[in-house]
């Protein structure tokens, strides 16, 4: 049986940090249960859980499990959805999830400021989605250009809202001088825009296109393009790493399996019908457009930097947390990132 190792007590106190809810089922799980196994089908079991539902960027967990690649592991996988970050955060916590993948801030806010038992082991997304977005006729070319401004983001302490904390600092700014409002995802920002109620609001390049597509005109710059930040992150705790390292590790390749199948075009119609059988709602033609805009994410520093890791990031990352006061110390990163696990991984396929 697969025990997470973790105290009640220990598991209150980071969730009561993380301001989550843990189920009393999962508080018994993470006391020593069984929950983070899999689904009983063969293998060595466990659960893998998305940071929001079954979308298409979460496609090469899909892949490992209905492609065979965590079965010829010796692994039985089962992925699982969920409401958002902190749910996903709560499952590893409370023992009930095993792996799961968020933004690297939120991970590294956590870990810094509550001491939560996170490590990362593969960054699939190697350039953020994020952008940030404004009228094409009123457009915002810099982050210092917001200054005494309002900009929309997706939710309030959120990842979005802790990006605009990091460019803020970076660029000399107090991030107190930037307003933020919450317009969430989709063309409901832009309406926001329009009203005058932001002078710019963070999307994706997704969005960006269905703006576009109406008729309505977008000045758009990457996030990475200003300061380069770690983006979507495999994440599992440290108890799993400590005494299940095979297993972290045998993850990891049945990951870098499915991304190298999800990033060879002549497998879409393969990699769609995956996706549908998790997300029925989504039809074959916009998957296959959501999966034209992840693709160049995974890609965007070459092949040989598949799913790789870049301390360095972490490291500037971190300095610029510390400089916006978003975290109160300095965390070991010796401690919480770990690329050398990738080539551990490589070396089994």
């Amino acid at each position: 049986m697969h025990q997470n190792g973790l105290s009640r007590r220990s598991v209150l106190s980071w969730a009561a940090g993380l301001g989550v809810a843990i189920p009393t089922a999962s508080l018994l799980s993470a006391c020593g249960g069984d929950n983070a196994g899999g689904g009983g089908g063969g293998g060595t079991g466990r659960t893998y859980q998305t940071a929001l539902g079954y979308n298409v960027g979460n496609c090469p967990e899909m892949v490992a499990r209905e492609a065979g690649f965590f079965k010829d592991l010796g692994l039985d996988v089962d992925v699982i959805s969920s409401t958002g970050t902190p749910q996903a955060m709560s499952g590893l916590i409370a023992g009930s999830t095993a792996y799961t993948r968020f933004q690297s801030i939120s991970a590294l806010i956590t870990i810094a400021n509550e001491d939560a038992p996170f490590v990362a082991i593969g960054m699939p997304v190697q350039r953020t989605a994020f952008e940030l977005q404004s009228m094409a006729e009123s457009p915002i070319t810099e982050i210092g250009e917001l200054e005494g401004k309002a900009v929309g983001v997706v939710s309030a302490g959120g990842t979005t809202d802790q990006l605009i904390d990091l460019m803020a600092v970076q660029a000399g700014i107090d991030p107190k001088a930037i307003e933020r409002k919450v317009t969430g995802l989709g063309t409901a920002a832009y309406q926001f825009a329009a009203k005058d109620d932001v002078a710019a609001w963070i999307g994706s390049a997704a969005e960006r296109e269905a703006l576009e597509e109406a008729g309505s005109g977008v000045h758009a710059w990457n996030f990475d393009d200003v300061m380069p930040v770690p983006a979507d992150t495999y994440l599992t705790t440290r108890d799993e790493l400590d005494q299940h390292r095979d297993v972290v590790v045998k993850v990891l390749a049945g990951f870098y399996q499915a991304l190298e199948f999800v990033c060879e075009e002549s497998n879409d119609s393969q990699t769609i019908e995956w996706i549908r059988k998790y997300n029925r709602e989504i039809t074959p033609e916009d998957a296959q457009e959501q999966l034209d805009l992840v693709r160049p994410l995974y890609l965007a520093r070459g092949q040989k930097q598949l799913m790789a890791l870049h301390p360095q990031e972490w490291e500037q990352m971190q300095d610029a947390l510390l400089g916006a006061k978003l975290i109160t110390r300095e965390a070991d990163l010796s401690k919480v990132v770990y690329p050398d696990l990738l080539a551990e991984a490589k070396a089994l396929l």
